[in-house]
């Protein structure tokens, strides 16, 4: 849109209906400007009758496209610019926190197309060397509950979810990595029932199985028996007594460093819900992963055999393995979002 244009939508905006003659004078627009007014009126933008003319709902519409450009310019974090878009509703659990007292992460990387199958389109996959990445985040909670309660009325359970690696580009036109949960766990009815509650948790359902962490010498036994769904199978049987110090010939990873800040480094959940055209975005504050990378002595999981990935699109990349972080769950966003 030229200057020209510009000047005519917000004078028409402001001032309500004109004469032409009018317009020209308080814009100072000579008389070869008519033909500005024409295309503005050919393009739906005005409503031009005789010498009188009126902005259009949709030239409406496109000046607030342009004043929210410049927004998000020169002000993307004024709050009147992101109530247009985000705003924080509560959530249940809310405000919660815990610690995960002992947890592995077990890193597979996917084909990108593979992985787009299990990924909404207003989510990127974050793609590294060319694949993508799905990680199962075991763990055995400890004192999980709402920010106040005491610590006898808090709950202990074990947990394991799935999250796809993602990047979402926000309205402000900024990049964040985090994670599409696409898979999850408890060993409790009640954690199970809460998080189904949740609307970040609305993309699928999380079910109730019996879940182990178990350590025997050198070595720690982690298990899902999910019943008749081979997809959630765990059994995973890690060395953890002799942490390596850089990354396994199974990864393509070439560093810790890098690994971490790839796989470690991010603190958005995000979920999609098509009916309201919104991501829901959850902000994790957390304590540091001090990563032990550690070898797997035999494993089988289900969801990367016998799940939504074809034969040969899943490959174990790295285990990782963790202790004692401090987790706290901050309100959710919602922004409204719209697929192109």
């Amino acid at each position: 849109m030229t200057e020209g244009e510009l000047a005519v939508l917000v004078a028409l905006q402001q001032r309500g209906a004109l004469d032409r003659a009018e317009l020209a004078t308080l814009l100072d627009l000579p008389d070869a400007e008519a033909a500005l007014l024409d295309g503005l009126a050919s393009t739906g933008l005005l409503d031009a009758r005789g010498d009188r003319v009126a902005i259009t709902p949709e030239g409406r519409r496109r000046l607030d496209e342009v004043v929210k450009g410049i927004e998000r310019e020169l002000a993307p974090d004024d709050p009147a610019f992101v109530a247009r878009y985000r705003r924080e509703t509560p959530s249940i659990p809310f405000e919660t926190n815990t610690v995960w007292e002992e947890a592995v992460a077990v890193n597979f990387r996917v084909r990108p197309e593979a992985l787009r199958r299990v990924v909404p389109e207003p989510f990127e996959i974050d793609v590294y060397e060319g694949w993508g990445f799905v990680s199962l985040t075991a763990s055995r909670l400890k004192d999980f509950g709402l920010g106040f309660l005491p610590t006898i009325l808090r709950a202990n359970f074990y947990q394991a979810t799935y999250r796809a690696h993602v990047a979402f580009t926000d309205f402000r036109g900024r990049r964040t990595r985090g994670y599409y949960f696409v898979r999850s766990e408890t060993n409790s009815r009640l954690l199970s029932l809460a998080a189904n509650l949740l609307p970040e948790f609305r993309g699928h359902h999380c079910a109730t199985w019996p879940i182990l962490f178990a350590t025997q010498g050198d070595h720690l036994l982690l298990s899902v028996d999910s019943g008749s769904d081979p997809a959630g199978k765990v059994v995973l049987v890690l060395d953890v007594s002799h942490p390596r110090e850089a990354m396994p010939p199974t990864s393509v990873f070439p560093t810790v460093a890098l690994a971490r800040e790839y796989l470690v480094d991010a603190f958005d959940a995000f979920a999609w819900h098509p009916d309201t055209a919104e991501v829901l975005i959850l902000r994790i504050d957390r304590g540091d992963w001090d990563v032990r990378i550690v070898d797997p002595v035999d494993h089988y999981l289900g969801y990367f055999a016998d799940g939504p990935f074809p034969a040969g699109a899943a490959e174990l990349d790295s285990v990782f393995y963790f202790r004692n972080v401090p987790y706290r769950w901050l309100p959710l966003l919602r922004e409204r979002h719209t697929v192109s």
